[in-house]
């Protein structure tokens, strides 16, 4: 099967077809940033919370004098992932940027 150039020029419905499958794209490509900004924010939410509340049941274990070590590293892991996700959205949204000044 011969898939190069074709002999004869495109004609208008091989432009519409082309126009469709462009906007598509542009279409599941909004969809899928779109989606990648509400699941970043779900898990920034719940690595905070569960940051904040396992840190919390630290500080009551030690003053109690319970074992309060294991709590303290998943609040201390889970500071990490959120930190994480903030390093990789930041220099996502850096390299994302669109340069307005034209080349230079």
């Amino acid at each position: 099967m011969y898939t190069g150039p074709r002999d004869e020029e495109p004609d208008e419905r091989d432009a519409a077809l082309l126009r469709e499958e462009r906007e598509r794209e542009e279409r599941r490509t909004r969809r899928d940033r779109a989606s990648r900004v509400v699941v970043a924010w779900v898990m920034a939410a719940a690595l905070a919370l569960l940051s904040y509340d396992s840190g919390a049941a630290a500080v009551d274990a030690r003053q109690d004098g319970r074992p309060w070590r294991y709590p303290a590293c998943v609040s201390l892991i889970c500071l990490l992932g959120l930190l994480w996700l903030a390093v990789r959205t930041v220099r996502r949204r850096r390299r994302d940027r669109v340069s307005h000044r034209g080349p230079g």
